[in-house]
């Protein structure tokens, strides 16, 4: 039962020390390590295959290279730092579930955007938001930087803390780690362009599965979060309506609960390597953002966090613990 519960300790730390030191640039991070592995892995795959059905077979090598590597990886450091001895197990554990949760690292960015657009420094705010977003901010008002932070600020509430921190709380370390490895690829070649459509097929797919029960749960934090401030309603019924206007199954559940009970409008047109994409509107009868909206914001992301990091904190000790009672 003790090892069993190690890792409800390392979980609750890592969430702590994710809430308080962020992602610091300085600190040695696995996920570069594994961008530049997928970079290397996609150099290849397009140096082999040039047929749409064999960008798409090295799409999934790539997926199961990555992802199996990843898990392979954890296991074994765990296996050696258990070993050696528990405390050094436990500070092993604790690292890497540090790494694979960024609620820290998105808490500083929109932090520094919102000082950028409160100082009136609108080129400052641009370089911060792109930081965020993979849309271009060249050109964005301080209404379109606003609403650019804060959509995904609640789009990657769910796949940056919520959704690694559920397969934590469900597979310890590993599976934390597999759904962060999946996530990555995603992002990197996971775009509905000529260049990526095929190569990051299986990406995008596999990742729409695994964020499929965590985008849902974090839409469901965020509407608990607005209760407490008397908004539920709003949040409930922005997300029954809106919850399939976005590309992806599952960035829109989120979105449009926050939109919801912030009583603001996400979506509308924005542009990507020079081409515009109109997305559709979510919350349609909120207001345009605002930089006084990052500090609501920020505030909902906190208490959805909270809410997050007890209930799926509670989730993994139960599971733990009946395991060593029952097996």
């Amino acid at each position: 039962m003790e090892r069993a519960c190690f890792t409800v300790v390392a979980l609750a730390a890592a969430y702590l020390l994710d809430w308080v030191v962020g992602d610091p640039r300085w600190f040695p991070h696995p996920v570069r390590l594994l961008g530049a592995v997928i970079q290397v892995l996609e150099k290849t795959a397009r140096q082999l295959f040039l047929s749409s059905k064999g960008l798409k077979a090295a799409g999934m090598a790539i997926v199961l290279i990555a992802a199996g590597g990843s898990i392979a990886a954890v296991l074994v450091l765990l296996a050696i730092a258990y070993g050696l001895n528990p405390a050094v197990g436990l500070a092993v554990e604790t690292y890497i579930l540090f790494t694979v949760l960024a609620g820290g690292d998105l808490r500083s960015h929109v932090s520094a955007v919102e000082k950028d657009l409160n100082e009136g420094n609108l080129t400052a705010a641009r370089k911060s938001t792109a930081l965020l977003v993979s849309r271009e901010t060249g050109d964005l008002n301080e209404s379109g930087l606003s609403r650019a932070t804060l959509e995904s600020l609640f789009e990657n509430s769910a796949d940056g803390l919520v959704a690694p921190f559920f397969f934590a709380a469900l597979g310890g370390p590993a599976a934390a780690v597999c759904y962060k490895a999946v996530n990555t690829m995603d992002s990197m070649l996971g775009y509905k362009t000529k260049e990526y459509l095929h190569l990051g097929f299986f990406a995008a797919k596999v990742d729409d599965l695994l964020s499929f029960v965590p985008a849902r749960l974090t839409a469901l934090m965020i509407i608990i979060a607005g209760s407490l401030q008397g908004r539920w309603r709003e949040g409930w019924q922005a997300l029954s309506c809106d919850y399939r206007k976005h590309e992806s199954p599952n960035s829109a559940w989120p979105e449009a609960a926050a939109a919801g009970v912030l009583g603001l409008k996400f979506g509308g047109k924005d542009y990507y390597r020079g081409e515009p994409v109109e997305r559709p509107v979510i919350n349609a009868s909120g207001k345009e953002p605002n930089y006084g909206d990052l500090a609501r914001g920020l505030a909902l992301f906190n208490k959805t966090s909270l809410l997050a990091f007890t209930g799926l904190l509670l989730l993994s000790y139960w599971l733990r613990t009946w395991e060593a009672f029952n097996f």
